[in-house]
């Protein structure tokens, strides 16, 4: 038989009203499934419920509500910051008031709390929907019009109103000339820009060959020396060269492989990968200088063979730079790898004559083949650098560094002119010759890089100009165009969206939305001021269900009178539940034990206690406040409940300790027990303000003595156990046996 309790209740489920659409699918969705559970809490008030449905609901009502928020957090990411905040605030507080709603049930009696608990947070979620997500609708409409208005308005409305056809007209005439200057001058940048990148391209890839190059020159002159020297400072500075030459070497094969040249660069790019090809000989070269079954000419020939591979590639790039518009850097730069390559073939000349003690007659022609043809790269050099970097050159080329090479070198040419003996340590010239060589590889790597910045600066003031007519340029022509095609449009649209409005309420449908609520002028005012009406007239609906359905308050009062009849029993178990955590408080606690113990003494059986304590928790409440701690406790105190037997008997005895009663368990169950409650503490991740924590528990555990009359003394063990869990590093059990 339905009571006329159950028929009023059966009657108050909450009815979606399309009304509150924001008009996102997904977020509408979800709204409809939050609906659809909190009619399932109110479906429980009248059935008698237990304590484990609930808090399902609960469960799947909070993930829910969690994936929700987040959703609309996103639809709102273009939202200013006053109403973002506003938004997450909201969503916590309906989080919060999901995990206060677990506290609040009652275990023996969820029925009669659950009312209290539903009321709360149909009110909140109600209200969430009115006051704040249904200010995501007209964001959300607001995106689509602008959007689709102009398209829109092309294609449509433009034709049908002659003055704006006239307008876009006259604008598109007016900016036709503005339009072709733009042009012209987004393709003079983009042509600077891209002939910039092939300069920067051909001087890194320049860059790139110079370094192999002067490696390999270093590791020709070691070698010279090697095979002509037993001095061991060459077989290790060699050895020394050879990792740096293939590192160069590796750098070199991978810019081939990765190059992206136009196809005027084609030809470099050909002959840079047959270059790379060639050097796969170096390996053969250096294992016959290791055994030293190479003549030291031998040697300079074949090394001399693979960088004059190198430095024709150089004089290519020269030649490519002369299309690229920075010819005479490169010409400068190309110079000056062969004069580099020059004083490397002199440092190996004079390397394998100084080790050997005295030059050959082919040595020392050679010699002044190569000193006559290093004073002509000098010659030339001047014709290619400005005066700047010609002063540069002469005060770096003037150092004290280069004047003892000169008197080494001239050295070199006085006593070998005669093919007598030279006494001169050849190691000695090959550092200084080197220190020389890498005066000119520092200078031309200075000019590569001067010409890299110039580039760069080119390339980016160039970008800059492109960018600046696109965006500044093309800008002010949309803007100018869309102004004016809006004029005519910015009035009389939010004028006809007022009045469908308004026809729309006055014949009974809410669901009408006018997006331009943030306009701040009249217009605005008008839109503003329907939408208050709107959402006041839902809000109305939504909370009185309708006059066939009776008033929420009346559902209230029907259930009241079942709850009373109960109401000495209720006030009975208040007196002996810890007001914060619904749990056993310690008289009440200490009551039951004793019932236990007398249990026990009749019936023989096991009887354990464990006692728990929260883990630093004064940290909790000294950083978040009394209020977050305070509803940590229940947290937890629901957690410790739910991983207990229905048996078990839990209680609060302290401000963050609780106690439990284990009957009929003995000593080796009773950890398996405080193990399980450890862990489900440990996993409990809880929203503290705007911060997710893990607190963790200490447990000690003893057993009840039937000997020992009273349960004190199992409590005193028990507490001893949990200070040396506490003392051992919290967040585990302990156990003291009875003496």
């Amino acid at each position: 038989m339905v009571t006329h309790v159950d028929y009023l209740f059966e009657m108050k489920k909450i009815l979606w009203d399309e009304a509150l659409s924001i008009g996102d699918p997904v977020l509408d969705g979800e709204h409809r499934q939050l609906i659809a559970l909190l009619n399932r809490l109110i479906d429980l008030i009248d059935e008698s419920p237990d304590v484990e449905q609930v808090h399902q609901i609960l469960d799947q009502l909070e993930l829910l509500a969690a994936i929700h928020n987040r959703h609309e957090e996103e639809a709102s990411a273009h939202a200013d910051v006053k109403f973002s905040q506003a938004q997450q605030r909201e969503h916590h507080l309906f989080r919060a008031a999901i995990i206060e709603a677990r506290s609040q049930l009652k275990p023996d009696d969820p029925g009669s709390s659950l009312i209290d608990v539903t009321e709360s947070l149909v009110t909140l979620f109600i209200s969430h929907i009115i006051d704040q997500d249904l200010d995501l609708a007209p964001l959300l409409s607001q995106n689509e019009v602008r959007e689709h208005s102009l398209a829109e308005h092309l294609t449509r409305r433009f034709q049908q109103i002659s003055l704006v056809r006239g307008l876009e007209m006259l604008v598109v005439i007016s900016l036709l000339p503005m339009l072709v200057f733009a042009g012209m001058i987004m393709h003079q940048a983009w042509q600077t820009a891209s002939q910039a990148d092939d300069v920067a391209l051909l001087a890194s890839f320049s860059e790139r060959v110079g370094d192999l190059a002067h490696e390999l020159q270093k590791e020709r002159g070691l070698s010279a020396g090697f095979l002509t020297s037993d001095d061991v400072a060459y077989q290790i500075s060699l050895g020394l060269q050879r990792k740096q030459s293939d590192q160069e070497l590796a750098q070199f094969s991978s810019s081939v492989a990765t190059q992206t040249q136009g196809d005027r660069l084609s030809v470099l790019s050909r002959l840079a990968v047959v270059t790379a090809k060639h050097m796969e000989e170096l390996g053969r070269i250096r294992q016959e200088v290791d055994q030293r079954r190479l003549k030291p000419e031998n040697s300079f020939d074949l090394f001399t063979r693979l960088i004059t591979e190198l430095t024709e590639l150089s004089t290519q790039v020269a030649t490519l730079s002369r299309q690229a518009g920075a010819s005479e850097l490169f010409q400068a730069n190309a110079i000056l790898i062969q004069f580099g390559e020059m004083a490397g073939r002199e440092r190996a000349v004079s390397a394998a004559g100084f080790g050997r003690g005295m030059f050959t007659p082919q040595e020392y022609r050679h010699l002044i083949a190569l000193t006559s043809e290093q004073k002509s790269l000098r010659r030339q050099l001047r014709f290619f650098l400005n005066e700047a970097a010609w002063v540069e050159w002469q005060q770096k080329y003037d150092s004290s560094e280069i004047a003892e090479y000169q008197r080494i070198s001239d050295y070199a040419l006085e006593q070998g002119s005669g093919y007598g003996v030279v006494s001169l340590d050849s190691f000695t010239w090959f550092k200084v010759a080197t220190v020389r060589i890498n005066l000119i590889r520092d200078f031309q790597q200075q000019l590569t890089q001067n010409l890299l910045n110039e580039m760069y600066r080119q390339r980016g003031e160039s970008t800059a100009l492109f960018m600046v007519t696109v965006f500044g340029g093309g800008g002010m022509v949309l803007l100018i165009g869309y102004v004016a095609l809006q004029l005519a449009r910015s009035i009389r649209l939010p004028i006809m969206s007022l009045t469908q409005g308004m026809r729309g309420l006055t014949a009974g449908d809410k669901s009408v939305r006018i997006p331009y609520s943030m306009r701040k002028d009249e217009l605005g005012d008008m839109v503003s001021a329907y939408e208050t009406f709107r959402r006041k007239l839902i809000r109305t609906d939504m909370l009185s269900m309708g006059e066939e359905r009776g008033p929420l308050e009346a559902t209230r009062h029907a259930l009241v009178l079942k709850r009373r009849t109960a109401e000495g029993e209720v006030y009975k178990k208040l007196a002996s539940i810890d007001s914060l955590t619904g749990v056993f408080n310690r008289r009440e606690f200490m009551t039951l034990a004793k019932k236990e113990v007398s249990k026990v003494q009749r019936k023989l059986d096991h009887l354990a206690v464990m006692l728990l304590d929260i883990d630093h928790f004064k940290r909790i409440n000294d950083s978040y406040g009394h209020s977050e701690g305070d509803r940590v406790l229940k947290i937890v105190a629901q957690s410790i409940t739910a991983a207990l037997r229905e048996a078990d008997i839990l209680g609060r005895i302290g401000g963050e300790e609780f106690a439990v009663l284990l009957p009929s368990t003995d000593i080796d169950s009773a950890t398996k027990t405080a193990e399980r409650v450890r862990s489900a503490i440990e996993g409990l991740h809880i929203q503290v303000g705007d911060e997710e924590i893990q607190v963790t528990i200490s447990i000690g555990i003893s057993e009840y003595c039937a000997e020992e009359g009273q349960i004190d003394p199992a409590m005193v063990r028990a507490d001893r156990a949990l200070y040396q869990a506490k003392h051992a590093g919290r967040n585990q059990v302990c156990y003291q046996q009875v003496a």
